[in-house]
């Protein structure tokens, strides 16, 4: 394992996973002045590409029981069509450069919003500072799906500042101690994000998540199957799924598919959406497709989160390596980006 670490990573990226705790210490001890009065918003718009849009829906779920507007995580150029003068929408660009995120800039402005911007630099930082925006520093020097850690917690101080959230320091205390004492664990040879990433190899993924509480969680895993295992994924909720896609499993292994399916869980899924699982993991059993369930013993359901998050996190990582894959490499994504300029 180490030796194809040595040859597949040569930028490191095995190093910037296991210190991941670094970029919260570093989100937590952000600094900044936010002088935005927040008061009367409507509503909240988080808008981002990639990493950065996971930030947002992974966000919204953390502060599911606190925020008292409605939160959407826009995707796309533009902001929806409900932004106005009562909206706080966040900008947030790793590279500052996202075009989309910068579409959405421009338009938040027309329509009076109230802006705040996240980003390492680039034309984002240039515009927030010529239009007296705030932008809220990120930690540099990652490839921003790696950079998650920086973009959530910096999200997370953000609205603590504002007043929107509350910051509980023990509770912060504690993850930063479980991701390094688990970037520890996953760093070691043959340790178990390592014998699940070999289970995947030659397996398509799918992925099942719970409506609410666990399906940005099972939005990451895809993404990082993609971008860090080189390999295609695919992701859905329950329920919804047991109202369609449950049916497409009638004739699996008619067309020779080689399938693992993982399950993102957590102790607050709703009784009969638990019932829903059980219930559809008899049918896999019958049809002998490998189950892997993700799932953490934390006591409280941040913690939960984010234990849930830095699993998948590793386990894709090792998919490339064991796919003798660069796990930084995306070539498909630079092509596009140097063929819409």
């Amino acid at each position: 394992m180490t030796e194809l670490i040595k040859k597949l990573d040569p930028t490191g990226q095995f190093d910037v996973l296991k210190n991941s705790w670094q970029q919260i210490e570093n989100a937590l001890a952000n600094e900044y002045e936010v002088n935005l009065d927040v008061a009367g918003i409507k509503n909240i718009v988080i808008s981002g590409l990639g990493g950065s849009a996971i930030s947002g829906d992974v966000f919204a779920l953390w502060a599911k029981d606190e925020l008292k507007v409605p939160l959407h995580v826009n995707r796309n150029y533009g902001v929806p069509n409900f932004t106005s003068e009562d909206t706080l929408v966040v900008l947030s660009s790793y590279s500052g450069t996202t075009e989309e995120t910068l579409s959405a800039y421009q338009a938040a402005g027309e329509r009076g919003a109230k802006r705040i911007c996240l980003t390492t630099g680039g034309t984002l930082k240039e515009w927030a500072d010529r239009d007296g925006i705030t932008a809220v520093p990120l930690m540099p020097g990652f490839q921003p799906r790696y950079a998650l850690y920086t973009s959530f917690f910096n999200i997370l101080n953000l609205f603590a500042k504002l007043g929107l959230v509350k910051r509980d320091g023990e509770l912060l205390n504690r993850i930063v101690t479980r991701i390094k004492a688990k970037g520890e664990e996953f760093s070691q040879p043959q340790n178990s994000a390592w014998s699940v990433a070999e289970t995947v190899n030659g397996k398509l993924p799918i992925i099942y998540s719970a409506a609410g509480v666990t399906d940005s969680l099972g939005t990451r895993f895809k993404g990082q199957f993609n971008e860090n295992g080189k390999t295609h994924a695919f992701h859905n909720v329950f329920p919804e799924m047991n109202h369609n896609e449950i049916i497409g499993w009638e004739t699996y292994g008619q067309t020779n598919e080689n399938w693992i399916v993982f399950e993102v869980l957590d102790p607050t899924i709703h009784p009969q959406i638990k019932k829903r699982f059980d219930i559809f993991n008899e049918i896999l059993e019958q049809l002998e497709v490998p189950l892997v369930k993700i799932i953490s013993n934390l006591p409280t359901y941040q913690e939960r989160l984010f234990d849930m998050i830095y699993y998948p996190d590793w386990i894709t990582y090792y998919r490339a390596i064991v796919w003798e894959k660069d796990p930084v490499e995306i070539d498909f994504i630079h092509m596009l980006k140097q063929r819409l300029q």
